[in-house]
Protein backbone atom coordinates (compact mmCIF):
# COMPACT_ATOMS: atom_id res chain seq x y z
CA UNK A 1 0.00 0.00 0.00
CA UNK A 2 1.56 3.42 -0.97
CA UNK A 3 1.57 5.77 2.08
CA UNK A 4 0.58 9.64 2.01
CA UNK A 5 3.08 12.10 1.69
CA UNK A 6 3.42 15.74 3.80
CA UNK A 7 1.92 17.69 1.01
CA UNK A 8 -1.31 15.35 0.30
CA UNK A 9 -1.30 15.10 4.19
CA UNK A 10 -1.18 18.86 4.68
CA UNK A 11 -3.73 19.59 1.82
CA UNK A 12 -5.95 17.63 3.18
CA UNK A 13 -6.15 19.16 6.32
CA UNK A 14 -6.77 22.46 4.82
CA UNK A 15 -9.61 20.80 2.59
CA UNK A 16 -7.68 21.17 -0.39
CA UNK A 17 -6.90 17.65 -1.36
CA UNK A 18 -7.13 16.59 -4.63
CA UNK A 19 -9.38 13.53 -3.38
CA UNK A 20 -10.55 14.02 -0.27
CA UNK A 21 -12.64 10.64 -0.16
CA UNK A 22 -9.68 8.90 -1.00
CA UNK A 23 -7.53 10.59 1.59
CA UNK A 24 -10.17 9.90 4.37
CA UNK A 25 -10.65 6.00 3.55
CA UNK A 26 -6.59 5.64 3.03
CA UNK A 27 -6.40 6.84 6.81
CA UNK A 28 -9.21 4.63 8.09
CA UNK A 29 -7.22 1.95 6.79
CA UNK A 30 -3.72 2.85 6.99
CA UNK A 31 -2.28 3.46 10.54
CA UNK A 32 1.13 4.86 10.24
CA UNK A 33 -0.29 7.69 8.02
CA UNK A 34 -2.99 8.28 10.24
CA UNK A 35 -0.43 8.57 13.30
CA UNK A 36 1.19 10.90 11.07
CA UNK A 37 -1.67 12.94 9.99
CA UNK A 38 -2.78 13.56 13.97
CA UNK A 39 0.88 14.60 14.43
CA UNK A 40 0.51 16.90 11.71
CA UNK A 41 -2.72 17.78 12.82
CA UNK A 42 -0.96 18.95 16.34
CA UNK A 43 1.92 20.97 15.05
CA UNK A 44 -0.42 22.51 12.25
CA UNK A 45 -2.84 23.80 15.50
CA UNK A 46 -0.40 25.57 17.67
CA UNK A 47 0.24 27.59 14.72
CA UNK A 48 -1.78 30.74 15.49
CA UNK A 49 -2.63 33.16 12.35
CA UNK A 50 -1.01 36.31 12.18
CA UNK A 51 -3.48 39.58 12.65
CA UNK A 52 -2.21 42.51 11.10
CA UNK A 53 -2.06 46.11 13.56
CA UNK A 54 -5.04 48.10 12.83
CA UNK A 55 -4.14 51.26 11.27
CA UNK A 56 -5.87 54.78 11.92
CA UNK A 57 -6.57 57.35 9.07
CA UNK A 58 -3.17 58.91 9.07
CA UNK A 59 -1.03 55.78 8.38
CA UNK A 60 -1.22 57.07 4.61
CA UNK A 61 0.17 60.25 5.83
CA UNK A 62 2.79 59.12 8.13
CA UNK A 63 4.09 56.63 5.88
CA UNK A 64 4.80 59.89 3.29
CA UNK A 65 6.80 62.19 5.82
CA UNK A 66 8.58 59.51 6.73
CA UNK A 67 10.04 58.24 2.86
CA UNK A 68 9.65 61.87 1.14
CA UNK A 69 12.81 63.23 2.35
CA UNK A 70 14.53 60.17 0.00
CA UNK A 71 12.17 60.44 -3.32
CA UNK A 72 13.73 62.82 -5.81
CA UNK A 73 11.10 65.32 -6.88
CA UNK A 74 9.81 65.35 -10.20
CA UNK A 75 10.00 68.05 -12.86
CA UNK A 76 8.18 67.75 -15.71
CA UNK A 77 10.02 68.05 -18.52
CA UNK A 78 9.60 71.53 -20.70
CA UNK A 79 7.91 70.30 -24.50
CA UNK A 80 10.56 72.59 -27.35
CA UNK A 81 8.94 74.86 -28.70
CA UNK A 82 9.55 75.68 -32.74
CA UNK A 83 9.46 79.39 -33.28
CA UNK A 84 8.46 80.05 -36.79
CA UNK A 85 8.43 83.82 -37.99
CA UNK A 86 8.26 84.84 -41.77
CA UNK A 87 11.72 85.38 -42.28
CA UNK A 88 11.88 81.65 -41.57
CA UNK A 89 8.77 80.46 -43.50
CA UNK A 90 10.12 82.43 -46.43
CA UNK A 91 13.64 80.74 -46.41
CA UNK A 92 11.38 77.56 -46.43
CA UNK A 93 9.21 77.87 -49.11
CA UNK A 94 12.35 79.44 -51.32
CA UNK A 95 14.80 76.19 -50.70
CA UNK A 96 11.78 73.75 -51.57
CA UNK A 97 10.69 75.76 -55.11
CA UNK A 98 14.39 75.91 -55.86
CA UNK A 99 14.48 71.89 -55.29
CA UNK A 100 11.38 71.41 -57.45
CA UNK A 101 13.04 73.61 -60.36
CA UNK A 102 16.30 71.59 -60.30
CA UNK A 103 14.45 68.55 -60.62
CA UNK A 104 11.78 68.92 -63.02
CA UNK A 105 15.17 70.67 -65.20
CA UNK A 106 17.13 67.60 -64.54
CA UNK A 107 14.09 65.62 -66.18
CA UNK A 108 13.55 67.85 -68.73
CA UNK A 109 17.10 67.76 -69.90
CA UNK A 110 16.70 63.84 -69.64
CA UNK A 111 14.10 63.63 -72.20
CA UNK A 112 16.20 66.39 -74.65
CA UNK A 113 19.01 64.20 -74.45
CA UNK A 114 18.19 60.85 -74.62
CA UNK A 115 19.35 58.70 -77.53
CA UNK A 116 16.98 58.69 -80.35
CA UNK A 117 16.44 54.71 -80.88
CA UNK A 118 17.28 53.95 -84.23
CA UNK A 119 15.58 51.17 -86.29
CA UNK A 120 17.90 49.26 -88.83
CA UNK A 121 16.54 47.90 -91.58
CA UNK A 122 17.29 44.49 -92.22
CA UNK A 123 18.17 43.20 -95.74
CA UNK A 124 16.90 39.80 -97.29
CA UNK A 125 20.82 38.52 -96.88
CA UNK A 126 20.73 39.17 -92.96
CA UNK A 127 17.16 37.88 -92.82
CA UNK A 128 18.86 35.02 -94.23
CA UNK A 129 22.05 35.01 -92.21
CA UNK A 130 20.29 35.46 -88.68
CA UNK A 131 17.67 32.20 -89.59
CA UNK A 132 21.13 30.17 -90.48
CA UNK A 133 22.24 30.94 -87.00
CA UNK A 134 19.34 30.13 -85.41
CA UNK A 135 19.28 27.09 -87.59
CA UNK A 136 22.80 26.04 -86.34
CA UNK A 137 22.12 26.68 -82.47
CA UNK A 138 18.76 25.18 -82.76
CA UNK A 139 20.67 22.27 -83.56
CA UNK A 140 23.03 22.28 -81.36
CA UNK A 141 20.85 22.89 -78.32
CA UNK A 142 19.04 19.74 -79.46
CA UNK A 143 21.76 17.83 -79.19
CA UNK A 144 23.02 19.03 -75.72
CA UNK A 145 19.41 18.36 -74.48
CA UNK A 146 19.38 14.76 -75.48
CA UNK A 147 23.56 14.28 -74.05
CA UNK A 148 22.03 16.08 -70.58
CA UNK A 149 18.72 13.79 -70.92
CA UNK A 150 20.94 10.35 -71.09
CA UNK A 151 23.51 12.19 -68.73
CA UNK A 152 20.00 12.45 -66.13
CA UNK A 153 19.11 8.69 -67.00
CA UNK A 154 22.57 7.30 -66.04
CA UNK A 155 23.37 6.29 -69.59
CA UNK A 156 27.11 6.37 -69.53
CA UNK A 157 29.08 4.94 -72.51
CA UNK A 158 31.55 5.59 -75.20
CA UNK A 159 29.29 7.11 -77.51
CA UNK A 160 28.12 10.37 -74.76
CA UNK A 161 32.29 10.94 -74.27
CA UNK A 162 32.53 11.05 -77.92
CA UNK A 163 29.68 13.26 -78.37
CA UNK A 164 30.64 15.50 -75.11
CA UNK A 165 33.78 16.23 -77.14
CA UNK A 166 32.71 16.89 -80.48
CA UNK A 167 29.75 19.44 -78.67
CA UNK A 168 32.68 21.14 -76.91
CA UNK A 169 34.54 22.65 -79.98
CA UNK A 170 31.21 24.16 -81.26
CA UNK A 171 30.31 25.15 -78.06
CA UNK A 172 32.96 27.79 -77.05
CA UNK A 173 32.29 29.42 -80.41
CA UNK A 174 28.57 29.90 -79.96
CA UNK A 175 29.40 31.36 -76.20
CA UNK A 176 31.64 33.91 -77.62
CA UNK A 177 29.00 34.49 -80.04
CA UNK A 178 26.29 34.96 -77.67
CA UNK A 179 28.60 37.49 -75.76
CA UNK A 180 29.66 39.19 -78.43
CA UNK A 181 25.61 39.88 -79.58
CA UNK A 182 25.17 40.58 -75.85
CA UNK A 183 22.69 37.49 -75.02
CA UNK A 184 23.53 37.29 -71.23
CA UNK A 185 21.24 34.23 -70.87
CA UNK A 186 22.36 32.52 -73.79
CA UNK A 187 25.98 33.29 -73.08
CA UNK A 188 25.44 31.58 -69.00
CA UNK A 189 23.37 28.75 -70.51
CA UNK A 190 26.23 27.89 -72.95
CA UNK A 191 29.30 28.68 -70.36
CA UNK A 192 27.57 26.08 -67.53
CA UNK A 193 26.90 23.62 -70.40
CA UNK A 194 30.81 24.09 -71.13
CA UNK A 195 31.87 23.28 -67.68
CA UNK A 196 29.82 19.83 -68.40
CA UNK A 197 30.91 18.95 -71.85
CA UNK A 198 34.59 19.50 -70.20
CA UNK A 199 34.06 17.25 -67.35
CA UNK A 200 32.28 14.61 -69.35
CA UNK A 201 34.97 14.67 -71.93
CA UNK A 202 37.99 14.42 -69.68
CA UNK A 203 37.38 11.66 -68.02
CA UNK A 204 40.59 9.09 -68.19
CA UNK A 205 38.74 6.07 -67.51
CA UNK A 206 35.12 6.96 -69.76
CA UNK A 207 32.18 8.13 -67.47
CA UNK A 208 30.76 5.73 -64.49
CA UNK A 209 28.00 5.45 -63.57
CA UNK A 210 29.33 6.77 -59.95
CA UNK A 211 31.04 9.54 -61.86
CA UNK A 212 27.73 10.54 -63.71
CA UNK A 213 26.09 10.56 -60.15
CA UNK A 214 28.81 13.11 -59.00
CA UNK A 215 28.63 15.22 -61.96
CA UNK A 216 24.47 15.70 -61.68
CA UNK A 217 25.18 16.54 -57.97
CA UNK A 218 28.54 19.16 -58.97
CA UNK A 219 27.14 20.48 -61.48
CA UNK A 220 23.17 20.93 -61.76
CA UNK A 221 22.71 19.23 -64.65
CA UNK A 222 19.01 18.90 -63.89
CA UNK A 223 19.25 23.16 -63.45
CA UNK A 224 20.65 22.99 -66.77
CA UNK A 225 19.08 20.96 -68.79
CA UNK A 226 15.82 23.08 -67.93
CA UNK A 227 17.69 26.11 -69.01
CA UNK A 228 18.45 24.60 -72.16
CA UNK A 229 14.80 23.68 -72.68
CA UNK A 230 14.21 27.23 -72.70
CA UNK A 231 16.35 28.41 -74.85
CA UNK A 232 15.76 25.96 -77.75
CA UNK A 233 12.14 26.72 -77.25
CA UNK A 234 13.19 30.33 -77.24
CA UNK A 235 15.05 29.77 -80.47
CA UNK A 236 12.30 27.42 -81.86
CA UNK A 237 9.78 30.78 -81.69
CA UNK A 238 12.74 33.17 -83.36
CA UNK A 239 12.93 30.51 -86.17
CA UNK A 240 9.51 31.16 -86.95
CA UNK A 241 9.08 34.24 -86.65
CA UNK A 242 11.54 34.78 -89.37
CA UNK A 243 10.66 32.66 -91.36
CA UNK A 244 6.89 34.46 -91.69
CA UNK A 245 9.08 37.88 -91.85
CA UNK A 246 10.52 36.22 -95.17
CA UNK A 247 6.82 35.07 -96.43
CA UNK A 248 5.93 38.56 -95.77
CA UNK A 249 3.36 37.51 -93.06
CA UNK A 250 2.92 39.90 -89.88
CA UNK A 251 3.07 38.47 -86.08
Amino acid sequence: MRHLNDYELVDHYYGEADDPAYVTNHLRECGDCARDYAALMRDLSEIQPITPPERNADYGSQVWQSIRNSVAVYEKKKSPRFSFNLRTGLSFAAACLVLISVFFAGRHWERRNAPTPVTVADSNNSQVKQRVVLLVIGDHLDRSERLLVALRHGDADTAMQAEARDLLSSNRLYRESASQAGDPALAAALDHLERVLVEISNQPDGVTPARLAELQKEMNTDGLLFEVRVLRSRVQEGEQKETAGSKGVSI
